[in-house]
């Protein structure tokens, strides 16, 4: 009788034991881009307003999880990487935040802004590369222009192609978090360019083109 009890516990053991693993899941890590500009000394506020629309995005980056590249036409998308907001909504925010620390002067204010508002320009901007490099570089490239506010005759436009890095590499790789800061210092960079070209913006004719 034992012995069948002896023989009952270890199957039913090796059951559970098939049944439960030990090994531990990986803890999903999350994300944001963060504004990186310093604050100018304060200027008193023009009438001047700079509307932000939603930055476009393709398709392969719109997505909750961080999108690296593997190699020029190869992706790697880790569920355990993830974006703590949408991705465009985090660009917005960003870049909204990086601009008016540069334009002290002006108000920037980020789409939907309220209707009847008198803007001096809207900037779009649209993304085709963002993100970690095979080469540990870490890349932004797009298009942006400075649209009036009453049509689609832009103002001024620009190309944007900026990188940082290579990125310090260990066993794992590069560092996910690293790589998201890098991102936020290139979408300073950006802001910079496109802050930059608003000052030279003819304030008198800025609307009436």
């Amino acid at each position: 009788m034992r012995t069948r009890l002896l023989v009952a516990l270890a199957v039913a053991g090796l059951a559970l034991g098939g049944c439960v693993s030990l090994k531990r899941t990986p803890e999903a890590r999350f994300f944001v881009l963060r504004s990186v500009v310093e604050p100018a000394p304060p200027a008193p506020r023009t009438a001047a307003l700079v509307g932000v629309l939603p930055v476009r995005l393709p398709g392969h980056l719109d997505r909750p999880q961080l999108v690296t590249w593997k190699a020029p036409n190869e992706l790697r998308i880790d569920e355990f990487l993830r974006w703590a907001e949408p991705l465009d909504v985090g660009l917005l925010r960003a870049l909204t935040e990086n601009l008016d620390a540069l334009l002290p002067d002006h108000r920037v204010v980020r789409s939907p802004w309220p209707t009847g508002v008198e803007l001096r320009c809207r900037v779009a901007v649209g993304l085709r590369l963002f993100g970690l490099q095979d080469n540990g570089e870490v890349r932004l490239e797009g298009r942006w222009a400075l649209l009036p506010a009453d049509h689609e005759g832009p103002l001024d436009t620009g190309l944007a192609s900026l990188r940082r890095g290579p990125l310090a590499t260990g066993p794992a790789g590069s560092d996910p978090g690293a790589g998201v800061e890098a991102m936020s210092e290139l979408l300073g960079d950006l802001g910079r360019q496109i802050a930059t070209a608003i000052r030279k913006l003819p304030a008198d004719e800025a609307a009436k083109k």
